[in-house]
Formats: structure tokens, sequence, C-alpha cells
């Protein structure tokens, strides 16, 4: 009876480590596809933008998120978060108002919401690029 239930437990820490080791590479996996977006961001010519409103989304890692980006007179006037999924507190909303500050979509990242501040820009440039 007991070497059935050290079976049973062996299998089942088997099991465990298997699935934590998948779930790890796969987060491995999707924190390098943020980061090599992110490093990927080059400045937007707003010249090139016209007036008008522009929605970009960008959904990977543990956030998501919408955007919705209003040029006036080939200047970023609003950035404006429609949706977003991530962590309490780690929405990194001053985000938006750094990106309007810099003209730019790529800018410092909130501090302790580094993921969330990515996701952001990278959904602003593609508003912009349609990219």
């Amino acid at each position: 009876m007991l070497k059935k239930i050290g079976l049973v437990i062996g299998i089942i820490l088997v099991v465990l480590i298997v699935v934590a080791g998948v779930m790890f590479i796969r987060f491995q996996s999707m924190a390098s596809n943020v980061k090599a977006q992110y490093s990927a961001l080059k400045p937007v010519d707003l010249r090139q933008v016209k007036d008008g409103v522009y929605e970009g989304s960008f959904g990977d890692f543990l956030v998501a998120v919408k955007v919705k980006v209003t040029v006036k007179y080939h200047r970023i006037r609003e950035v404006k978060i429609v949706e977003q999924r991530c962590g309490a507190g780690y929405e990194a909303l001053d985000t938006t108002s750094r990106i309007v500050k810099a003209q730019q979509p790529k800018v410092d990242a909130v501090t302790g919401a580094s993921g969330s501040s990515m996701a952001i820009m990278i959904a602003v440039k593609r508003a912009l690029t349609g990219k």
C-alpha cells in the first residue's frame, strides 16, 4: 500500500515539474517577444500621420491593452486606454501622459509596471503606424 502511495506521489511530482517547466518556457518566450518589440520601437514621423483617432492594441505576456490615439496638427494630443488586462496596481497609466509629452511612443517605463508600460507603447506605435 505504501509503495502505491509513493508511486502516485512520484507521478504527481513529475507531472507538476513538467507542467512548471512548460509554463516557465512559455513565460520566457512571451517576455522575450515583448522585449523584442519594445526594443524595435523607433521614432514615428508624426508629419506623416494625418489628423484623426487611431486604434492600436498589443497583447502577449501577462498584459493586453487597446488604445486610442488622437492626432491633431501632426501632434499626439491624447492617448486613451480603452481596454487593459493586467494585475491590479500595474496599469502604468502615467505612460500615456509621458507619450503625449514626448510626442513619441517610446518613453521611460513606469517603475514597477514595465510590462504594462511596454504594452502601451507598442499599442501606440501600432496605432500611429498601422503596423
